[in-house]
């Protein structure tokens, strides 16, 4: 898909939920460019201080974190229309706790995130917009929290079948386990009690 085409896209999905004037896209556009991304990527790691916010154009990302012996936490995945940053390196400028890999080919629009940062502090349609981006992933952080502390690990699974039915049937058994908090084998074992006879993915 051409870079015209793929912009456009991503034009149409972002102002269906941000009330944008033509003059307020066309100032965000010009401050950013489309960057493709190949499986196995990393936009950051953990001890960066992330100077950019990338909007996710197609592809599947994941944040995830590196215990000190070295076992990985996924954190969350991303995918089209959704945000990866770090808001510690973006409100305060401080190192990233968290990396960020490519898990599929993808393609994301970046820009600085000083020129967010400004846009948002002079722009009215953007300062709702950047509001509204602020919210939704303190929602999404609350609700994850909410989830791991209150939910068993096969009511966790269930609620990502139903939640992201796509990831379920095309991540690997790993990282779906590493999602969850659970090893592959209890990811394996609660597949077995529900019943479910997905291929059994490593790549």
């Amino acid at each position: 898909m051409e870079e015209k085409q793929i912009l456009a896209q991503f034009e149409v999905g972002f102002r269906q939920h941000f009330a944008l004037s033509d003059d307020e896209w066309q100032s965000f556009i010009d401050q950013g460019k489309l960057k493709l991304y190949s499986k196995g990527d990393v936009l950051f790691s953990a001890g960066d201080v992330v100077d950019k916010v990338g909007f996710v154009c197609a592809g599947t990302l994941c944040n995830f974190y590196l215990t000190p012996d070295g076992n990985r936490r996924n954190k969350s995945f991303l995918q089209q229309g959704e945000v990866s940053a770090c808001l510690s390196s973006f409100a305060r400028g401080l190192p990233a706790r968290f990396g960020c890999e490519v898990l599929t080919d993808s393609v994301c629009f970046e820009l600085p995130a000083k020129a967010l940062r400004s846009l948002s502090g002079s722009s009215p349609g953007w300062k709702d917009a950047f509001l509204q981006m602020v919210t939704a992933l303190a929602l999404k952080k609350e609700a994850r929290e909410a989830d791991l502390l209150m939910l068993s690990p096969t009511e966790l699974y269930i609620q990502f079948v139903e939640t992201c039915p796509d990831l379920s049937q095309s991540l690997p058994n790993y990282h779906i386990a590493s999602y969850l908090g659970i090893t592959e084998v209890s990811l394996s074992r609660i597949r077995a009690k529900l019943g479910l006879q997905n291929a059994y993915q490593r790549q």
